[in-house]
């Protein structure tokens, strides 16, 4: 999984305005260089796996969610569109007249609705 460095500004921009709680399975960008280990993703960019060990290492939810922006998956991102009332075809609508999946930004383009919803 690669994220663009737009995503990723776009993640940190919005962080702080998303009710996320760490899980399994969501990728996040180190804001602060806190894992020493390299990532096997990209620069600062980890997937969740083991959930008990980040929360151990990091010092729990609260110090996590501090220095961890979530970088939401496609799903991630459909779901946070859904909860922000936004129909599944409103979204294909809105992806569609980006030219977003033939131009291969789809993930881009959600974010950043999710980013004007949001403003």
């Amino acid at each position: 999984m690669k994220f663009s460095a737009e995503e990723i500004e776009i993640a940190r921009a919005i962080r702080d305005k998303l009710d996320w709680v760490p899980r399994a399975g969501h990728y996040v960008y180190d804001e602060t260089e806190f894992c020493k280990q390299a990532s096997p993703f990209q620069d600062r960019v980890y997937f969740i796996l083991n959930y008990d060990y980040f929360m151990k290492t990091v010092g729990g939810v609260d110090r996590f969610q501090e220095i961890m922006t979530w970088l939401p998956t496609w799903y991630d991102c459909r779901e946070i569109l859904e909860s922000q009332n936004r129909t599944p075809a409103e979204i294909a609508d809105q992806l569609q007249s980006l030219d977003a999946m033939a131009n291969g930004t789809e993930r881009l383009a959600l974010y950043q609705m999710i980013a004007s919803h949001l403003k």
